[in-house]
């Protein structure tokens, strides 16, 4: 074979030399991209999975307590755990809560060794516990989400509202007030879920309240006379005056000067008190005395519910008195008279009212005092309420009509949504124009007057207004006694009943817990 041919064919049988190294380097670069490619991928990845995870997407969803057969995660459980915490957040340097550090950086009680973060979540899982069985109790007795439609609606407008007033978004509001994992769907599903339960629990306390018969409240009474028994009395207060413990150059006086000035203000003030114990003891009144020594701490006749109530520094003594005794109290800081005159329980009845209130627009002056409203508001106020006396004239004037009207109209935040209705009132509870119609001795079931009300003089706007109120009397009802009697009673017994549901719900925390207080 020639040498030429012996060439060409060694060409056609194989790469060069150089093809070789091409192709060599052709498949290097090709491996080094996929190599890059995947690489690449794998990181745009994980930075996506850091974003989502800085998000708190998958925190928020965490399984982080087990209640029974339900698991709530760590957005449902944020619900109660800052609930608990709000008033601490709110309060912060007051009582010693810092917000700047994490909430397992405290100590709620150092010597038990409990941070903040442990009691939070103690309180939280306690809530949520019994905030599911009553809300599986209320299924259970009948009642559905449509009942508390308008109050979620409600609460939600709220919100939003709040919200919008201090220049948030509704998410972003949710997340300030309940943490970071907090969604508006998470907030809605559990606040249905409280009120479901508030169904349940006001059902249950106001069937224990209505069942204790009158031997029930007679034995509380017995037990609990002390908390209940109106205790009379009357008491002047003469205070040592405080002492300059310097002399006119500013310079400290001498313990001997300084001790006899002190003794001389506290004889002084016995001897006033001395006079004003002879003075009462002769006949003379207790506002005689008040009066004559212009005394701040002082009460002619008190009527003062339950010992409890009555001043600790004098109640030993007071209430070993006989009926109108006096006596004389010393105490570092002062002298009291006092005197006894009685104890029993009270047994008026009570009575039930309903009313509309229309109130007459007024602005405030100084240091928040009202001012009168002038005519042209006292007559819009009363053109309102002659509608509203007319849409009455026009119905069957029934109770059930007048507490629709309430509803419709009444300008009174603590009753337009119960038809008006405030029962066991006692006496001097509301404004004197009021009090009076109520406690009039004529009246009767069914009356409908129209009372207008006057602020007093000075009233702040916070603790008073103008306005005119159609009140309807219902009728009377027990003392006020066996109203405290049955509130304390269904109190203990529905605490026992709830305590007994939530047994059924056995809470035990789960990681994502980890996530809140930190």
């Amino acid at each position: 074979m020639s040498a030429s041919r012996e060439k060409k064919q060694r060409q056609n049988t194989g790469p060069s030399e150089r093809s070789a190294k091409f192709q060599q380097e052709q498949a290097a670069r090709k491996r080094k991209t996929v190599t890059y490619s995947v690489a690449g991928g794998i990181v745009a990845v994980l930075v996506v999975a850091l974003l989502v995870w800085n998000s708190g997407f998958f925190q928020a969803r965490a399984a982080a307590l087990t209640l029974g057969n339900e698991e709530l995660t760590t957005a449902e459980l944020s619900f109660y755990y800052y609930d608990a915490r709000y008033y601490y957040a709110s309060m912060g340097a007051y009582i010693g809560f810092d917000t700047t550090k994490g909430d397992d950086d405290q100590f709620y009680n150092e010597a038990e060794n409990k941070t903040y973060r442990d009691y939070f979540m103690e309180t939280a899982l306690k809530s949520a516990q019994r905030n599911l069985a009553l809300a599986d109790q209320a299924v259970k007795d009948g009642h559905t989400e449509d009942e508390i439609k308008d109050s979620l609606e409600a609460t939600i407008n709220s919100f939003k509202s709040q919200a919008s007033s201090g220049g948030y978004s509704y998410n972003a509001y949710l997340r300030a007030i309940y943490g970071p994992y907090m969604t508006p769907a998470v907030f809605e599903k559990m606040t249905a879920r409280s009120l479901m339960a508030d169904l349940a629990n006001t059902e249950k306390g106001n069937a224990l309240y209505d069942g204790y018969q009158q031997s029930d409240l007679d034995a509380y009474y017995e037990e609990n006379a002390d908390v209940l028994d109106t205790i009379e009395h009357s008491y002047l207060y003469f205070a040592i005056p405080a002492v300059n413990d310097k002399d006119a150059d500013g310079n400290a006086l001498p313990d001997e000067e300084l001790n006899k000035l002190k003794q001389e203000a506290k004889d002084g003030a016995k001897d006033k008190a001395e006079a004003a114990l002879e003075a009462v003891k002769g006949g003379n009144s207790f506002q005689s005395q008040i009066d004559k020594y212009e005394l701040a701490t002082a009460a002619d006749h008190a009527k003062t519910v339950g010992t409890g109530n009555v001043n600790a520094t004098f109640r030993d003594q007071l209430l070993q008195l006989d009926e109108d005794v006096c006596e004389l109290v010393d105490t570092e800081n002062g002298y009291y008279v006092i005197s006894f005159h009685g104890r029993y329980l009270a047994d008026e009845p009570t009575r039930d009212t309903r009313h509309i209130l229309v109130r007459a627009e007024s602005a405030t002056g100084e240091e928040n005092t009202l001012e009168a409203p002038t005519d042209e508001a006292w007559a819009a106020a009363k053109a309102k309420m002659d509608e509203i006396q007319a849409a009455w004239d026009s119905s069957d004037k029934s109770e059930d009509a007048f507490a629709k009207l309430a509803d419709e109209n009444s300008e009174d935040g603590g009753s337009n949504t119960n038809g008006g209705l405030y029962q066991r009132i006692s006496q001097g509870r509301f404004v004197p124009e009021f009090d009076q119609w109520l406690f009039d001795s004529a009246r009767k079931g069914g009356d409908v007057d129209l009372v207008q009300h006057i602020a007093a003089d000075g009233a702040l706007a916070s603790d008073d207004y103008y306005g005119y109120h159609l009140v309807y009397y219902v009728g009377e009802n027990e003392p006020v006694w066996m109203g405290s009697a049955r509130s304390a009673l269904a109190k203990t017994a529905l605490t026992e009943w709830v305590d007994g549901l939530a047994e059924g719900y056995p809470a035990a925390e789960a990681g994502g817990a980890r996530y809140l207080g930190k």
